[in-house]
Parts: structure tokens; C-alpha cells; sequence
């Protein structure tokens, strides 16, 4: 019903009513499709300024460290108050993790200046970072050189100098290297240096304890800056996880003696490593090869012809072939399970090989050769890393009377570790000699030549001896079955670890036929100094069980590992220690010289003690103190805009009010 006041009206108050109506209609079908609105805001950031404070025990080596124990927080909190008027401060203090604030306490075990880098370049990553204040004494003991992290900040680091960085007289024993395992009644060497930074006329005596014995001693000379390298061959006289300290004297007014003593632990085994050697036919290496061996008292030799022998060969630690596959073919069958299985294999060649076969049944080189021999001698690759040889076999070796190799080409198809290459008529080639390699947990070595028996005479002749010869090939021998141990349940984990690290046990469980068991019940009884024993579970991870202990205080820990299968139980046990960490107290001469690097390196600047009270003057008239400005885009509903829904409020309002005054309804 309309009355006459609507049709009497204007023209354009009509228009108005359209207007409103299409305007209300226009926005609810809009919003039926859920449109979205791009917005922006604008933010304004300070520029940041980040104060790094080294927390390692090391700040407590220095003379003067009662002021960073007491006065040094307040310096830090007025100078942090000063700059927070034009930057925003953030404060954290590291050693070998970062954390917020300041701490005074300075118990930290290690140093990672470059990982603190890296968080506070992920952390900031993007904001307007100004600069970076490090005070630090410069000494780090994990992690990378800090110097090659400065990129990541991209901004200056000021640098507060904590320490002395004069040097002091000090001996100190460094880079101790070792084998994991030996073999009891048996030598093993340990190879060390020692370094001074002064000149001595007295003799200053290095010593090896193991179980409170004094087991070596020896007198040096020591001059300034002159490392000696030394190796020593100790006698496992006892079984198990043996400990020994090698030990340099102090001299007279030595203040750090904490870098002259190092600690190794070595497990000394006394299990028989069962060895098989299989030859194509008789040969005088086979006779050479044999004694060396069971000169070492630790191994079982077992030697056959190859086509003859029809036993077992998962209870072999190591197997032997010698010149096979040969041109007979014969046995095919046991060859294939030698190369399928886990043992360790050490192939040697010679006339008798048939070397296209050779290539085939190994993956690791190829032989290119028409089986015409050549005389060789081997060229000992100095980097060699898997195990090292004493300096006696290694002249042994360089005067030793050639091999018989095929003549033609060698090509490595696998990464490898080369211990000789050959030498021919004088001139040194890249043809390999004798290399190992690891493949799917499987230990590989391969000597491509005969004739080691005339190595075993020439030995005797030169040295009225064969310790030489002997010496090599168990060397082999060790390295190529140190994880080979036949046990069906079998464990790795650290002997020595420093505290706080956190401890970790792998083990691996073995059915009689040595196929391993993913789905067994594992568990470990720690036993710890004070002897309260501690329940642990093992987790599957992969092809393996694993377990971690953290937060082991120092002390000595003993353990035992059940295992259960089935109706099948299995146990091992065995000890670790947990070391004091004085990675700390090693170095007691501040490095500065980093320091420096730093920061001259990132147009910052080295601040001596003598400054720190001005260092935020330093720092705010040196960095760019402008503030930065960002605009962030998002996406939101349109029906979420208050202007919207207003405007369809007042539309429909509007047009509610002009027909009610017009009388439609």
C-alpha cells in the first residue's frame, strides 16, 4: 500500500532510495563470495644492540677475576641503561650454549663464541641489528673459529678485552692419538705431542701411569715453540678398560699444570680374533702371512685350500684370499657367501688371480691388465689415517724388495684409504698398492701383489728379526677386525666422557646365524660412584638400540645390559668415567688476538679493561643509530571491517527512515 506521498515526491529523492537500496544489496552480495582486504601497518624499530657475555669457567683463570665476579654487573646494567635511550638491548651470556641475561658465576665447561654468533644471526635475522658487544677473553675450545661467523651478523662487534693476554712459561702435552682397542700381552703405541713456549736447560721428565704404576718414564730436552712428537709402545698387561696418564712435570713456578697431564682409556681385549686364510694353491705367503699372525697371540689361524674348505664362516672375525678368484672357478658357490656377508675380507693378488673375475665380485677397483706381472715397489702415503705404523716398519717398508703386481691400469671406483702405491722402474705412479675401504659396515682391504715372503726374509736379514713384518700385517689385521667382534650382543659407547656431556650407548643383538635383531627387549643398570644403581631402556633406532644418560657428575660408572629374545637372554657388562672438564683451565693466556680479528674484521672496535667504563660512549658515536621503519602486509575479512558493515547499517537505516516519512510500507 503506498500512499500519494511517495508518488508526489520528488524525482530525486526516488533516486536516493535506488541509490541506498543498491548500495545495501551491492554489499551483502560482496560479502556472500568472503572477499579479503590488504592492509598495512607501519612499524617503527629502534636499532638493536646485542651484549654477549662469556660465561666459561675460563674468565675465573686471570688475576683479576674478583672484579667480574663483583663489579662487572653493574658496569654492564649502567652502561645497558645509558645506550637503551636511543637502542633497544637485548643480553644474553653463552659458553658452550646462549642463554638471556648476565650470569656471574661463571661456571660454564666449555666455549662456543661461533655458535652464540650463529643464534644471535638466526635470532635477529632480518631486524635492525646495529651492533654486537662481545666480552669474552677470546678463548675457544668448541666450535669453529668465531671469525667466520661475523658474516652472519652483518653488523659491528666491539669487543671487550677479558684477561691477560701476556704469555706465561708453560709446558703442555697436546694432540694425543691412540687406538680404541687392544690386544692383550700385546704393545700398542700412543702418540703424543709436547709444547713449550720457552727455552729449558734442565731435562723435564714425561711419565705413564696406569692403575697407580709408574709404567714409562723418560728424560727431554725441550726448546721454545719446538713441538716433539713422540710415540711409545706400552704392554697390556691387564684386561678390560684401562686408563693411563701421560704425565709432563712441572717446572718451578709453572702456574698452569693443568694442560700437563692427559688421560686415554683403551680396552684391552683378551678374545681370540678367528682368522681364515684361503689360497688357490699352495704358496710360501700363506707360510709368511701365517706366522706373522700367530706371533700376535690374540689370533687364531685357520688356512685351507680354497676349494677344499665346506665349514661355516660366520665364526671368522677376518678372512683371507689369496689369489682368488683363480682361473678355476672351482667353489663358486662359497666365494659368493664371502662377499654377501659381514666379515672382514682382505683380498690378495697375484699370477694366479683371474682378474676380469676379480672385477666383478668386488665393487671397490678395476684391474685392467692381460695377467702380465711387473715388479713394483711400494710409496707409503704419508696422510695415511686408519692406523699408524711405527717409524722402524715404516723405514722397513721403503728398503723392502719388490712385489709382483699386474702390469696395467688401477682404478679406484669407490672412495678409499690408499696405505701404498706402486713404484715402478724408478718412477712413483697413482696405481694403488694396498687400500682399504668401508662398505656397508663391512671392512675391505685389498693388496694387488705376491711376494711377501721375500718381505719376511728381507726383514730377517736387515734387523735379524721379523718384528717389522709381523708389526704390518697385524696392524692390518687389528684395524680390519676391531669391529668385528663376534659377540652376539655388542655395545659402543665412549670409555671417557667430561661433565655435562651427555652419555650414549649403542648395541646391536646377533641370532646364532649373526642376523641382527630389531625387536628385542633391552635395558641398561647403571651403577653409579656411590653405588646407587639407575634403570635405563634402550629405544630402536634404525638398525641399532640407543640410550642416553645426561647429567652424570665425575666419577667412575659401572653397567650391565640385559637383552632379551624370545626365550634368549643375553648380557655384557662393563665400565666408563666421567672426567672433571678442565677444558677451561688448558689455556690461561687470554686471546686477544681473535678478539682483534673480530673485530676489525666488522668495523667495530677492541675495548681494553681500562675503557670498559665509557664503552657505551664508544659504541653509540660509532654505529648508525637510525631507526627503521617497516610496513607489513596482511590479509584479512572484509566483513571483519567495522567501515563496511556501518556504511550497510546506515544504508538500509537511511532508506527505512525516507519511506516510513513517505508512508510505503
Amino acid at each position: 500500500h503506498k500512499d500519494e506521498r511517495f508518488s508526489s515526491t520528488h524525482p530525486s529523492v526516488k533516486i536516493i532510495l535506488i541509490a541506498l537500496r543498491f548500495i545495501s544489496l551491492s554489499i551483502l552480495i560482496i560479502l556472500l563470495f568472503k572477499p579479503k582486504l590488504l592492509n598495512e601497518i607501519k612499524q617503527v624499530e629502534k636499532p638493536i644492540i646485542v651484549f654477549l657475555q662469556d660465561a666459561s669457567s675460563s674468565i675465573l683463570n686471570y688475576p683479576d677475576s674478583t672484579y667480574y665476579t663483583s663489579e662487572f654487573k653493574t658496569l654492564i646494567e649502567e652502561n645497558n641503561n645509558i645506550l637503551s635511550e636511543k637502542f633497544d638491548i637485548y643480553t644474553y651470556h653463552f659458553s658452550d650454549e646462549i642463554n638471556e641475561g648476565v650470569n656471574m658465576d661463571f661456571k660454564g665447561k666449555k666455549t662456543d663464541i661461533s655458535d652464540a654468533f650463529e643464534e644471535i644471526g638466526n635470532r635477529f635475522y632480518n631486524r635492525n641489528l646495529a651492533a654486537v658487544v662481545l666480552a669474552s677473553d677470546g678463548n675457544y675450545n668448541k666450535g669453529i673459529n668465531p671469525f667466520y661467523k661475523t658474516s652472519e651478523l652483518n653488523c659491528p662487534i666491539f669487543t671487550m678485552a677479558i684477561g691477560d693476554d701476556t704469555p706465561e712459561p708453560d709446558l703442555q702435552i697436546k694432540a694425543v692419538r691412540h687406538n680404541e682397542i687392544a690386544y692383550f700381552e700385546n704393545e700398542f703405541p700412543i702418540q703424543f705431542d709436547i709444547l713449550s713456549n720457552f727455552d729449558s736447560d734442565q731435562k723435564h721428565q714425561i711419565s705413564v701411569i696406569n692403575n697407580g704404576k709408574t709404567i714409562y718414564t723418560e728424560s727431554l730436552n725441550i726448546k721454545a715453540r719446538t713441538p716433539i712428537s713422540k710415540e711409545i709402545f706400552i704392554e697390556a698387561n691387564n684386561e678390560g678398560i684401562q686408563y693411563y696418564d701421560i704425565i709432563i712435570n712441572a717446572f718451578d713456578g709453572e702456574r698452569n699444570t693443568e694442560n700437563n697431564r692427559q688421560k686415554v682409556a683403551i680396552e684391552i681385549l683378551n678374545n681370540l680374533q678367528n682368522i681364515l686364510i684361503l689360497s688357490s694353491s699352495p704358496h710360501p705367503d700363506i707360510a709368511a702371512l701365517t706366522s706373522a699372525l700367530e706371533e700376535g697371540k690374540n689370533y687364531k689361524v685357520t688356512k685351507s685350500l680354497f676349494h677344499e674348505f665346506n665349514e661355516e664362516i660366520e665364526a671368522y672375525n677376518l678372512i683371507i684370499l689369496h689369489q682368488i678368484p683363480d682361473f678355476t672357478n672351482r667353489n663358486k658357490n662359497l666365494l659368493d657367501n664371502i662377499i654377501k656377508s659381514e666379515t672382514a675380507l682382505f683380498f690378495i693378488g697375484g699370477k694366479g688371480s683371474k682378474w676380469s673375475e676379480f672385477n666383478k665380485v668386488q665393487e671397490l677397483v678395476e684391474v685392467k691388465t692381460k695377467n702380465v706381472m711387473q715388479e713394483v715397489f711400494p710409496i707409503i702415503n704419508k696422510d695415511f689415517g686408519p692406523f699408524q705404523l711405527s717409524e722402524n716398519c715404516e723405514k722397513f717398508i721403503e728398503s723392502a724388495t719388490p712385489l709382483q703386481a699386474p702390469f696395467g691400469d688401477v682404478i679406484l671406483k669407490e672412495e678409499c684409504s690408499s696405505l701404498f702405491t706402486q713404484k715402478i722402474e724408478g718412477i712413483t705412479t697413482n696405481n694403488e698398492l694396498l687400500f682399504f675401504a668401508e662398505k656397508e659396515g663391512k671392512n675391505w682391504a685389498i693388496l694387488l701383489a705376491e711376494g711377501l715372503w721375500k718381505w719376511k726374509l728381507f726383514d730377517y736379514q736387515k734387523n735379524e728379526s721379523h718384528d717389522n713384518f709381523n708389526e704390518l700385517f697385524q696392524s692390518i689385521s687389528q684395524y680390519l677386525t676391531l669391529n668385528k667382534d663376534k659377540r652376539k650382543l655388542r655395545l659402543q659407547y665412549p670409555k671417557m666422557i667430561d661433565e655435562g656431556a651427555t652419555f650414549y650407548m649403542d648395541a646391536q643383538l646377533y641370532n646364532d646365524n649373526y642376523q641382527l635383531i630389531e625387536d628385542a627387549e633391552m635395558s641398561l643398570v647403571l651403577t653409579d660412584p656411590s653405588k646407587k644403581e639407575f634403570l635405563y631402556s634402550f629405544s630402536p633406532l634404525k638398525r641399532k638400540y640407543q640410550t642416553s644418560i645426561k647429567n652424570l657428575n665425575k666419577g667412575s660408572y659401572e653397567f650391565k645390559v640385559n637383552s632379551k629374545f624370545k626365550n634368549e637372554y643375553a648380557e655384557q657388562s662393563g665400565t666408563f668415567v666421567v672426567l672433571e672438564s678442565k677444558l677451561e683451565q688448558q689455556q690461561q693466556q687470554a686471546n686477544w688476538k681473535t678478539l682483534k680479528q673480530l673485530s676489525s674484521n666488522s668495523s667495530g672496535q677492541f675495548i681494553l679493561k681500562e675503557n670498559f667504563d665509557d664503552y657505551s660512549e664508544i659504541i653509540s658515536s660509532n654505529i648508525n643509530s637510525n631507526q627503521k621503519v617497516y610496513f607489513n602486509e596482511y590479509l584479512s575479512d572484509l566483513i571483519k571491517q567495522k567501515a563496511i558493515f556501518l556504511l550497510l547499517l546506515l544504508c538500509l537505516f537511511l532508506e527505512w527512515i525516507i519511506r516510513k516519512r513517505l508512508g510505503t510500507h
